[in-house]
């Protein structure tokens, strides 16, 4: 377990609080400063968790912030809203907040270097008790390098625009073999990049609309494992990480179908909005 860490404190102890603490839905610039902006994220989450809100990250704390921490980040409730809910409001975007309609999400981190998972997924919906929970999981937004350095495509391959896409996804078999979210049901905006580099160029004189199969996927089924390079994992797709989050998100999604009857998905990608 970390050390006790509190307002004053500084280090990678510091710099881990301050990423799960983002991962958990209360985002917190990863700088090793215990400072008051962390301290109030701190509070917040602590309250959110049945914990003595005292600011003072101790194993108590920690337990809850690390909790699951390499798959399904966990349930995080800071405020009614969660916080990337707010966030696509102040965007303009639609995230309803109708018992189990779900709004899925990708935040696109500002490392323009392939190959990473350093971007998140995740779901946020309202449950049967008319309560706000929130999923956070790790994955990629972006290509990997083989299918940026070999395009299936003349034009370049294929990154996804920023923006929200309405009832475009569907359950379907991603690649005719596992149950994922399809787009089958409306168009996408991509940047094409034809650079055939490792860098992730975002050029807005390249964008595409259209259907480029542009899926949310898994990159290992694997139960209790998790994928660390992108490589072929996707040539476009919003891949998962890891099988739990996953395969959290395919029940979330059938839970949709089931109680609601909505058989559509909206997908809404955000780039990272704290630094």
């Amino acid at each position: 377990m970390p050390s006790t860490i509190r307002k004053g404190s500084r280090g990678s102890d510091v710099v881990l609080c301050q990423d799960s603490l983002t991962k958990k839905g209360y985002p917190c610039e990863a700088d090793g400063i215990f400072g008051s902006g962390t301290e109030a994220k701190v509070k917040s989450f602590q309250s959110a968790n049945g914990l003595i809100a005292d600011g003072i990250v101790g194993n108590g704390t920690w337990g809850k912030l690390l909790a699951d921490d390499s798959a399904d980040v966990g349930i995080a409730a800071p405020s009614p809203i969660p916080p990337v809910v707010q966030h696509a409001q102040s965007l303009g975007y639609e995230t309803w907040g109708d018992p189990w309609r779900l709004f899925l999400f990708g935040v696109r981190a500002p490392n323009r270097d392939a190959n990473s998972f350093d971007d998140m997924l995740g779901c946020c919906y309202v449950n049967d008790d008319g309560l706000w929970e929130a999923h956070y999981w790790p994955g990629t937004t972006d290509p990997g390098d083989y299918y940026l350095e070999h395009p299936m495509n003349r034009a370049g391959c294929a990154i996804l625009v920023a923006n929200q896409y309405l009832d475009t996804y569907k359950i379907d078999l991603h690649g005719g073999r596992y149950e994922a979210l399809c787009q089958r049901a409306g168009e996408v905006e991509v940047y094409r990049d034809p650079s055939m580099d490792d860098k992730l160029d975002l050029d807005p004189s390249t964008i595409a609309k259209g259907y480029f199969g542009i899926n949310l996927h898994a990159a290992t089924r694997t139960e209790g494992k998790s994928s660390t390079v992108v490589g072929k994992w996707s040539a476009g797709c919003q891949v998962h990480a890891s099988a739990a989050g996953f395969a959290k998100m395919m029940e979330l999604a059938h839970a949709q179908r089931d109680k609601t009857g909505l058989d559509t998905f909206s997908y809404t990608l955000m780039n990272q909005w704290w630094e």
